[in-house]
């Protein structure tokens, strides 16, 4: 079967799975995986687990429970599908969390509804990253269903916390050897990012935890005390002054947006143009 049918193939397969994929991403959005604090974390991870193994994936689940985010009330569950191919590399890790931020207000639809209007899915999660996550199982599902051989192994992973820094998420799997790069030679996070828009990593982050300490005044004798608001400002001024330009400076050889996702952005631009 030459290439051009077999991506085809793939693609049809894509299609039928429609109904089971939209079920299975609204089942992954009535579950309430609101983080902070970090509900249902458990419930989550097995519906993914029992969907992965629906699909012949080895399932796995791991629990960092020497974290302090891991807790009796909250505990973190993350989990793990593997499928082995003909051969053992190369080997493909997809990576999707099921965390979400709370809800806020102003919805006018049930945010943990799953409801599906206007031919979308509504909900807390739908794209971030919910979504994303359900589209990497059943693309897997599609490959097989189209009856084609793995040339490697495919790893997909659902994991908490990313919404407060991935610790007892991504960065636990990583730690403890689960995701790997002796296994693993390329990583895909299928979140949403605009239409047609695929990168390759970003400029990076800082993270940082900085207590500041002062002394009470009275407001009629200010000078006896001491502002830590006021102390904190020099940190502030070196964060505008020094750090931001040096993040935005950074650079790589790597093309962050890939030729073939600039093509595509091209064509998306050029379409709705032709719409507008």
């Amino acid at each position: 079967m030459s290439a051009v049918r077999r991506q085809d193939e793939v693609l049809r397969r894509v299609e039928e799975a429609t109904d089971e994929l939209v079920d299975f991403t609204r089942r992954l959005i009535r579950i309430p995986t609101v983080n902070p604090p970090g509900n249902c974390y458990r419930e989550a991870a097995e519906l993914i687990g029992e969907e992965l193994g629906r699909h012949g994936f080895d399932v796995a689940y791991s629990e960092p429970d020497h974290l302090p985010e891991h807790t009796v009330d909250h505990p973190r569950r993350n989990v793990v599908g593997s499928l082995r191919g003909v051969h053992q590399r190369p080997g493909v890790h997809l990576n999707g969390h099921f965390d979400v931020v709370p809800p806020g207000s102003g919805w006018t639809r049930d945010p943990f509804g799953g409801e599906i209007s206007d031919n979308r899915v509504w909900g807390r999660g739908a794209a971030d990253m919910k979504g994303g996550l359900a589209a990497a199982i059943y693309a897997v599902a599609a490959v097989r269903r189209a009856e084609l051989d793995l040339e490697g192994s495919i790893e997909i992973s659902g994991t908490v916390d990313e919404e407060s820094g991935g610790f007892a998420g991504v960065a636990a799997l990583a730690e403890s050897g689960v995701i790997s790069a002796d296994r693993i030679d390329h990583v895909i996070i299928p979140e949403p990012f605009g239409p047609g828009r695929i990168c390759i990593g970003h400029r990076g982050v800082y993270w940082f935890r900085v207590e500041a300490e002062g002394e009470i005044g009275h407001g009629s004798m200010p000078f006896l005390g001491v502002n830590a608001i006021d102390a904190m400002s020099p940190l502030l001024e070196a964060f505008r002054n020094e750090l931001v330009p040096k993040l935005s400076q950074r650079r790589t050889a790597m093309p962050i947006v890939p030729a073939e996702a600039r093509l595509a952005t091209l064509n998306i631009n050029a379409i709705q143009g032709g719409q507008a």
